[in-house]
């Protein structure tokens, strides 16, 4: 086995730290939330981001200890995945602060949207780096996901009026 191209680590790890902030995120901006309808939806990006964080830390973990990609159906069936932290919820700050200061609904989906799209161009780059089929699926999947979030969160903007 070769190592793991040093650039395909950092993809993880960015994409890795791009999904927390986007969990951290939703989750500061369902609070602000008062429509139960934007709430929910709010919460379930969370949860999304939550799992693509669980799915790029399996991988990472694995291509570390073994140097193996693993798949995203096999990463979600293993029990005990690892969670998201409050020390990791505070390297996050700025970003709840920006919630905080947001004054509309609309300039937090502008946020949210930002974000989305941040991801989605990470994980479409890093398609390109991996020399694995399953690495590129994997950042494939993940790339398809933040374009669903973009268009929820366009959906949303819209329904705003």
């Amino acid at each position: 086995m070769s190592p793991v191209h040093p650039d395909t680590l950092a993809a993880l790890t960015a994409g890795i730290q791009s999904e927390v902030a986007s969990y951290v995120f939703y989750l500061e901006a369902a609070k602000k939330t008062v429509a139960d309808k934007h709430r929910n939806i709010l919460e379930k990006l969370a949860l999304e981001e939550k799992e693509h964080f669980r799915v790029l830390e399996r991988q990472y973990d694995s291509l570390i200890r073994s140097e193996k990609w693993i798949s995203t159906a096999d990463i979600l069936k293993q029990e005990g995945l690892p969670e998201i932290t409050e020390e990791m919820s505070h390297e996050h700050r700025d970003l709840i602060d920006k919630v905080g200061e947001a004054d509309s609904m609309s300039k937090i989906l502008d946020i949210a949207y930002r974000l989305e799209e941040d991801a989605r161009d990470l994980f479409a780059s890093a398609k390109n780096m991996v020399d694995s089929e399953e690495g590129r699926k994997m950042f494939e999947q993940l790339t398809k996901f933040e374009e669903g979030h973009m268009r929820m969160i366009s959906e949303m903007k819209a329904s705003l009026g």
